[in-house]
């Protein structure tokens, strides 16, 4: 039961989808923590954070474009997020804003589930999302090399390679291999499972098992 005591946690997004509220409120529930989570459509994320600000709000995801400029208004950074260069959990202690990532525990442990032997890996897209997927290929000693918009035109050239793609768009590159990161899609499912359940620890100080 929601009361004046219940704490809220939320995401902002410009594209919002469920797959937060589905699991947080679920495992709120089942750890029976007065809490409550809705996702937000926001096209300005420091009006956003102000707003965390002034109603108390206890925690809070970012997702593209705002990974890396929630970085502009928080306090302290943990120290993934200073090698990564972006975010996406900022948990709120009366004003004070501590950022974490957990987006490259999610691609970490989906790639670690592929059991294929993975050599080389080519990231589409440069911005916060792929931050963090270099930084799981430097822990997990993968090689990789970025695709962006200087280079783009090398994914034609690409035969039965993995492809990452970090960017919110359609990419269909015949006789590769495509990770789509995107959180509607089964790989961006999969990998937004993994990091709730870091963000869940982050936010209450307990474990999670699904």
């Amino acid at each position: 039961m929601v009361d004046k005591d219940t704490k809220i946690y939320c995401s902002f997004s410009l594209n919002p989808g469920n797959n937060g509220c589905t699991f947080f409120n679920s495992a709120f529930s089942k750890k029976n923590i007065n809490a409550v989570y809705k996702s937000f459509y926001s096209d300005n994320i420091k009006k956003s954070i102000n707003a965390v600000k002034a109603l108390n709000i206890s925690g809070f995801a970012v997702s593209m474009p705002f990974k890396v400029e929630t970085l502009n208004y928080v306090d302290e950074v943990s120290n993934e997020v200073q090698k990564i260069g972006a975010c996406n959990t900022i948990v709120n202690n009366d004003g004070y804003l501590v950022a974490y990532n957990t987006d490259y525990s999610g691609v970490k442990s989906y790639i670690q589930n592929l059991h294929s032997d993975i050599d080389f890996l080519y990231i589409l897209g440069a911005g916060g999302f792929s931050k963090s997927i270099q930084y799981t290929c430097e822990l997990l000693n993968l090689d990789f090399e970025v695709i962006d918009r200087q280079n783009w035109n090398k994914l034609i050239q690409l035969k039965n390679k993995w492809i990452f793609n970090a960017t919110p768009i359609d990419v269909n590159v015949e006789n590769n291999i495509i990770i789509d990161g995107r959180p509607f899609t089964q790989e961006g499912k999969t990998i937004s499972l993994n990091q709730a359940i870091h963000q869940f620890k982050i936010y209450t100080g307990i474990d999670y098992d699904i």
